[in-house]
């Protein structure tokens, strides 16, 4: 009996769950606690636990956005409708005292008109930016189109086609954060309240329905017409032009300078009559007023919608295969290059071939090396810093970080990419008389060296323009270049984790959660840049160094099993543990002392951790009570531990050290509980015990501590270099973690008791 075909509605459901499972896919799997255990015991499958780190990487992302988008609704009402409280300056350099009574106002009246057209713009650049991304993004030079498959499905050509622009609707993440905060701040700031998020979602689906039709008659149109090698070059095209929208758009929450605002006052009445016009009115009005905007906007969604569909009919009124693919089939060979031509020979063969790969894909070259200048000139365009720039000659950390910017953008799209634009040719390199690691080496090696030629031109062309010496922009310049070959590894390294060489989706290819990792890496780095502190910035160089070290042992660690569906390298503690621990203690601890003003990265580490670890069930994992004597060794190392910590306290000067205060109960709980228990799991546990596997107990101890020292303030390194000398001590001993914890908590109450006495 021939099974019936699916329903019209049931045929978009599933079309529209396959595109969705795709995306969860490419993301990572949820929990799962069914144990694969029947298939190859010897060697578990490959984890998808990436949830954890999307999670945590989705937050500073929603952060950014909503900020740019909050300060685009106060920059335009500032400017347009000409409040003198913060037309000068804007809302980024406006105190609280005077926004504070312009928000509230904005909030108790409707949008004025001058208002309603600057967001008008907006809201239409960024669902530009919705179509022109995507596109840009991978899915138009693929060799394989899928519609060509689901034309052979048992459904109607129409229902494929609905379900085509439901599935693109739903599933654009692009386009999802492009508008999604911005239809949420202006929903809040017309008054909506905590409905506001789900106003804005609502929102932006009927602009990105319009974006999926726009977008799938643009790539059929284009893939009917034109070859796969003209539409690679297209694609680059594309995605310099998504640029253009992308950096106008976020222009007006970055500053009040750019020319955008003369094309937000010069937008025409009839702009508010747009779909995105009407979304505004739609959700600044109240009541029986929203009815009109509601009605036109539903009708002219609908009319657009049709029209659209019957546009992609007449598209593909012959099938699916155009006449450009078929010319492209039959198109023969281009005749081989004479081979006795000479050739300078760069670098070694794997470094000369990574350099053929890159003039061959004029979309890599135009991604990897114009890009970041674009990127960067557009920045400085649309928010007005271009009419400025005697000011980047001015302030060395601007000049630093735009440095080091533009080199470690160039690694994003070179060093990251590096197993990824291997493709299906990756077993290659497993054939290689050179291991897949010094393979790796020699392509980051590269890939620094070219990372390093942009900034090595701003930096030379800044230190012959500037009249003067200056130590400090020379230091900050020598730190920007020396992060760069470090980056390069982070990159590299990342790349490893992040490329699924066995994937068949483009958009598969590259789990976008590692790139927002590596943006947030660089961040830091600037932020470090920009921090003042010659101290903290050689610690955050420190730390950047040991970063580099343990993403590239984790890399090694799983090189053998990229080839393999099923298999993944053991979960056991190493020192890429104990020195990613390091650095995530030392990112919460400053992020979450700007934001919070407390010192909670410790518990937030060792939680996050020790959730990790649980979900992955890996060995060696430090215990806390099982070992030898833990309370002897404890107490023995407490003593000596505060004898030195109350003698360096006596010798400094009266203040140096913070007086307790009011906030003794808060201190004795962090310091005596808190501290020992998150911090010695880190450094003592994690750290000095993955160092002790290749290296001597007085290495690996006296490494431990250094880096435990680095982590706090100047003032408090050499007590605190002493402490981690006789935690390590008494952990090496015992072998249990209660040893290090009993010392560190007798350091911290002596100390807190000598300060309360004085």
């Amino acid at each position: 009996m021939t099974p019936l075909p699916p329903t019209t509605w049931r045929a978009v459901w599933l079309l529209t769950r396959l595109r969705l499972q795709r995306l969860l896919n490419v993301s990572g799997k949820g929990f799962s606690f069914k144990k694969n255990s029947k298939s190859r015991p010897a060697t578990p499958g490959k984890r998808g636990g990436r949830w954890l780190l999307g999670a945590l990487l989705l937050v500073p992302m929603l952060f950014s956005f909503g900020s740019i988008a909050r300060h685009s609704v106060l920059n335009m009402h500032c400017l347009l409708d000409q409040v003198a409280a913060c037309q000068a300056r804007g809302s980024l350099y406006t105190g609280s005292h005077l926004l504070d009574p312009v928000i509230a106002q904005l909030m108790a009246t409707p949008f004025s008109a001058a208002l309603i057209g600057g967001l008008t713009l907006q809201l239409a650049l960024l669902w530009l930016v919705s179509v022109l991304l995507p596109l840009g993004m991978g899915e138009l030079s693929k060799p394989d189109w899928d519609l060509e498959w689901l034309v052979t499905l048992p459904v109607e050509k129409s229902t494929l086609l609905w379900a085509r622009m439901l599935e693109r609707t739903l599933v654009n993440p692009t386009g999802l954060l492009a508008l999604w905060p911005s239809t949420t701040v202006i929903a809040w700031y017309s008054g909506q309240g905590w409905m506001s998020p789900l106003s804005g979602l609502l929102a932006s689906l009927v602009l990105l329905a319009l974006a999926a039709m726009l977008r799938t008659l643009v790539d059929t149109g284009l893939r009917l017409s034109l070859t796969p090698s003209r539409l690679g070059n297209l694609q680059a095209v594309i995605s310099l032009a998504g640029l253009l929208p992308m950096y106008m758009g976020m222009s007006f929450g970055m500053g009040t300078g750019g020319f955008a605002y003369a094309w937000a006052t010069a937008m025409p009445a009839w702009s508010s009559w747009t779909p995105p016009g009407l979304l505004l009115r739609l959700l600044n009005a109240d009541g029986m007023a929203a009815l009109l905007p509601a009605a036109l906007l539903l009708a002219q969604t609908l009319l657009l919608m049709l029209l659209g569909m019957a546009i992609l009919r007449r598209q593909l009124r012959h099938g699916v295969v155009g006449e450009g693919q078929r010319e492209g089939a039959r198109k023969p060979a281009a005749a081989p290059l004479p081979t006795h031509r000479w050739r300078p020979r760069i670098g070694t063969a794997i470094q000369r071939r990574e350099l053929t790969l890159l003039l061959r894909d004029r979309n890599f070259l135009v991604q990897t090396l114009l890009m970041p200048l674009l990127i960067l000139g557009g920045q400085a365009l649309f928010t007005g810093q271009a009419r400025d720039l005697h000011a980047l000659l001015d302030n060395p950390v601007l000049l630093a970080s735009t440095g080091f910017f533009l080199g470690t953008y160039v690694l994003l799209m070179s060093a990251f990419q590096t197993l990824n634009k291997e493709g299906g040719a990756l077993w290659l390199l497993y054939t290689f008389p050179v291991s897949v690691e010094q393979a790796l080496r020699q392509k980051a090696q590269l890939w620094a060296a070219l990372a390093l030629l942009y900034p090595l031109i701003l930096f030379g062309a800044a230190l012959a323009w500037l009249p003067t010496w200056s130590w400090q922009t020379a230091g900050l310049m020598l730190l920007a270049l020396a992060g760069i070959p470090l980056y390069s590894m982070i990159a590299v390294a990342l790349g490893v984790f992040a490329s699924d060489p066995l994937a068949t989706e483009t958009t598969a290819k590259v789990r976008p959660t590692y790139t927002y990792l590596y943006l947030l890496l660089t961040g830091l780095y600037i932020t470090a840049l920009a921090a003042g502190n010659p101290a903290q910035q050689l610690v955050f160089a420190v730390l950047t160094g040991a970063l580099a070290v343990a993403l590239w042992q984790k890399a090694r660690d799983a090189l053998p099993y990229l080839l393999d569906p099923a298999a993944s390298p053991p979960a056991r503690i190493t020192v890429a543990d104990g020195l990613i621990a390091v650095m995530l203690f030392f990112i919460l601890q400053t992020l979450l002392l700007i934001l919070l003003k407390d010192q909670v990265a410790a518990p937030l580490t060792y939680v996050l951790l020790r959730l990790v670890y649980w979900r992955a069930g890996t060995a060696g994992v430090p215990r806390i009570a099982q070992g030898r004597q833990p309370w002897r060794w404890g107490v023995v190392g407490a003593c000596a531990a505060a004898l030195f910590g109350i003698g360096y306290a006596a010798l400094l000067r009266p203040g140096t050290l913070p007086p307790a205060g009011g906030y003794w109960l808060w201190l004795l709980a962090l310091g005596v509980l808190a501290a020992p228990l998150c911090e010695e799991f880190i450094f003592r546990g994690l750290l000095q015990g993955g160092l002790r596997r290749s290296l001597p107990a007085w290495q690996a101890i006296t490494i431990a501590a250094a880096l435990f020292a680095v982590m706090h303030p100047p003032a408090a390194m050499l007590p605190t270099f002493a402490l981690g000398l006789c935690t390590g001590y008494a952990y090496e001993r015992s072998g249990a973690l209660l040893a290090p914890m009993l010392v560190h908590a007798g350091y911290n109450a002596a100390l807190l008791a000598y300060q309360l006495q004085g």
